[in-house]
């Protein structure tokens, strides 16, 4: 097997503090490196199809729930602060790719919608990532991946805990099945030719 920049690391550590346990690095480092090379090949794709990787978190968590949410479910479900939020938001609508308004149950709540141009924004931008990944994955046999695939989960859970549904948090009784109205923003790079 070919050596890869992890080897390098380890093997440095295992000459200059040969009583240092690093058979973590041996995983967590591959992990972060094969992170970053991901990161980096979604951008690329993501920046083709005109959104960003934070953007189709957004769009997506909206497209995948089939409905309008709550700002701070969606701000949970793209893994953003509240602050964070809104101004993705701000951005998003003034592109009309998303519509925000106050909940009819509880006018506290601001609930985002996506608009029917954000729909085919967030599925041409999922196409793009996804090919990405599958260009990344093409060294692995479809059981390597699956092995692979069930390990991660077992980590990820390991770390975060098990997880639900975007739009069954808890606060699922306040989700509104409605269609979000089009913006009559101006016309920008979302929009299609």
């Amino acid at each position: 097997m070919d050596a890869d920049s992890v080897d390098l690391v380890v093997e440095g550590w295992a000459r200059e503090a040969p009583k240092m346990e690093t058979s973590a690095l041996e995983i967590t480092g591959r992990l972060d490196r094969i992170a970053r090379h991901l990161d980096r090949r979604a951008t690329e794709a993501m920046n083709e199809s005109g959104v960003s990787c934070r953007d189709l978190e957004v769009l997506g968590a909206l497209r995948r729930s089939g409905c309008s949410l709550p700002a701070g479910q969606l701000a949970r479900a793209a893994m953003l602060s509240s602050g964070g939020m809104t101004g993705e938001a701000d951005r998003l609508a003034s592109a009309g790719l998303i519509v925000r308004r106050p909940d009819p149950r509880d006018r506290r709540t601001v609930l985002v919608g996506l608009t029917p141009q954000g729909a085919g924004v967030a599925e041409n931008a999922l196409k793009a990532y996804l090919g990405a990944g599958e260009k990344a994955l093409a060294v692995l046999s479809d059981d390597e991946r699956r092995t692979l695939s069930e390990l991660l989960h077992k980590l990820l859970v390991g770390l975060e805990g098990p997880s639900m549904n975007d739009a069954e948090d808890g606060e699922r009784a306040s989700v509104r099945r409605t269609k979000a109205q089009p913006s009559r923003s101006k016309r920008s790079r979302f929009q299609a030719e």
